[in-house]
């Protein structure tokens, strides 16, 4: 949709980014004036509000992926699965091996209505991080503090007040706890051998007392279902699956593959949960050998579901991007007549050495290599 002019030119994905900073330390006020005026009086009401909230701000990092980078994202599964999608409260475990998985988990929820009310559990160090850290912390995703003893009773609360929200609540677990590197499956390799696991090839072994605790409370509100959710990207493609990718525009395509579990096929054990993980082992093997998930198990390739980017992306996106302009331009103007032309020249600079720091600290920090050291210690 937009040149490779634009998006390669450094003004353009400066104002991007700005554009979704600074709407998010607006959001992040409004957010908070949500907790103190609406959350004590009506816990309805404000995961309502809080649902546009949260939806106006992911969705400009969606528009990312769909709009400015024209990615792609091709859903598979089975045909009869494909109609729950969207329409019933349900736990995703996702893989965690890929530096923008979890964007993906954004943009899969989203093709299905339901960015909103998405939750997710974050590592705890997280909620200091300004703005996103702040947003995800007053959007109510539940932060682990790596101790059970201190998490289960969190987990209990605020999966019981999700359930309670709407009929397309995700709660999203990577059960691996951080992303796969080198290092870390050599510690889980020791660690197989120490409890005489078999040891899985493509991902780290799950972590099972938040999903064990999970269950329990998904079922007393009559929870449908847990989906297997498997996230892949060829390895033969020309452009990496990295955040800066798609900041500079270029072109990724994620295949997502989801099994659809019944509830009353779940069990709260790690061996449920390790044999989801041994599904996933055979998704990400096939895949690897053959481009799809399908002939490395002996079935018939399916070409999947592909929609097209949902409009209201690019009209939400615009409209932040329309007001932060005539904000700058207003300031920019009122300063020049009151000639104060090197105070806006030094401010003018500032903010932009300051967009572009957070910019490329953003992309830092995506990285695989510098995700958490958690899990390099079974």
């Amino acid at each position: 949709m937009f040149s490779d002019r634009i998006k390669q030119n450094i003004v353009s994905q400066l104002l991007v980014t700005a554009t979704i900073l600074s709407s998010g330390a607006i959001l992040n006020v409004v957010q908070l004036l949500l907790h103190i005026f609406v959350r004590p009086f009506s816990k309805k009401i404000f995961n309502r509000l809080m649902y546009y909230v949260i939806w106006t701000w992911l969705a400009q990092c969606v528009f990312i992926y769909e709009y400015w980078s024209d990615s792609e994202l091709v859903v598979h599964c089975k045909k009869e699965d494909y109609e729950f999608f969207g329409h019933e409260n349900n736990l995703a475990i996702f893989n965690h091996i890929y530096e923008i998985d979890w964007l993906i988990a954004w943009i899969l929820i989203n093709r299905f209505r339901g960015l909103g009310y998405a939750r997710g559990f974050v590592k705890n160090t997280i909620k200091f991080i300004p703005i996103w850290g702040w947003f995800f912390g007053l959007a109510g995703h539940i932060f682990l503090r790596r101790s059970f003893e201190k998490d289960k009773e969190l987990i209990e609360d605020k999966i019981s007040e999700y359930m309670t929200c709407t009929d397309n609540t995700w709660i999203v677990l990577m059960a691996e706890g951080t992303r796969f590197t080198k290092e870390k499956y050599q510690q889980c390799l020791k660690f197989a051998e120490e409890k005489n696991i078999v040891p899985l090839k493509h991902h780290l072994i799950p972590r099972s007392k938040g999903f064990s605790t999970c269950i329990p409370i998904l079922r007393k509100y009559n929870c449908p279902a847990v989906y297997n959710v498997q996230v892949s990207f060829d390895k033969r493609a020309e452009n990496p699956p990295f955040l800066s990718s798609l900041v500079l525009g270029k072109k990724i395509t994620a295949h997502v593959y989801i099994n659809r579990i019944p509830m009353e096929n779940v069990e709260p054990t790690f061996e449920f949960l390790y044999d989801i993980f041994k599904e996933k082992d055979e998704l990400q093997d096939s895949f690897d050998k053959h481009g799809n998930f399908y002939e490395g198990r002996g079935l018939k390739v399916d070409d999947g579901f592909n929609e097209k980017p949902r409009t209201c992306l690019l009209v939400n996106t615009f409209c932040w991007v329309l007001l932060e302009t005539l904000f700058i331009l207003y300031q920019a103007y009122k300063m020049i007549e009151a000639d104060r032309i090197q105070m806006l020249v030094v401010i003018g600079i500032a903010t932009i050495s300051i967009f572009y720091i957070m910019l490329k600290n953003m992309l830092h920090l995506s990285k695989v290599e510098n995700s958490s050291r958690y899990g390099k210690a079974q």
